[in-house]
């Protein structure tokens, strides 16, 4: 049985407002007025440990800048974590950051 992933685009407004994103409590001056955490050392150790439906991640890829859902290797500039978990089950969500893709 293969798995369908579909996408849906959001402002990125609509998902801080919805999920909303914690504040990184491990660095003082994170990213994104706080709540961007890194790819590495002890802020990606947190990131990896919570639950899967809570963390986002920040892709820069060949058709733009976005957050997705998940935890994501390949072109991740940072993770988010949010207070409230991607509810939806096969599906992909992407903010776009940038506009690019509008």
């Amino acid at each position: 049985m293969s798995e369908i992933t579909l996408q849906m685009e959001q402002a990125l407004d609509a998902w801080t407002e919805k999920y909303l994103p914690i504040q990184n409590h491990l660095v003082a001056e994170a990213s994104w007025d706080g709540t961007m955490f890194e790819t590495y050392g002890k802020e990606y150790a947190y990131v990896a440990s919570q639950p899967a439906q809570n963390i986002w991640t920040w892709i820069d890829g060949d058709t733009g800048s976005w957050i997705a859902n998940g935890l994501h290797i390949v072109n991740r500039i940072g993770y988010f974590i949010t207070e409230q978990p991607c509810e939806l089950d096969n599906i992909e969500i992407q903010v776009d950051v940038y506009g690019d893709n509008q």
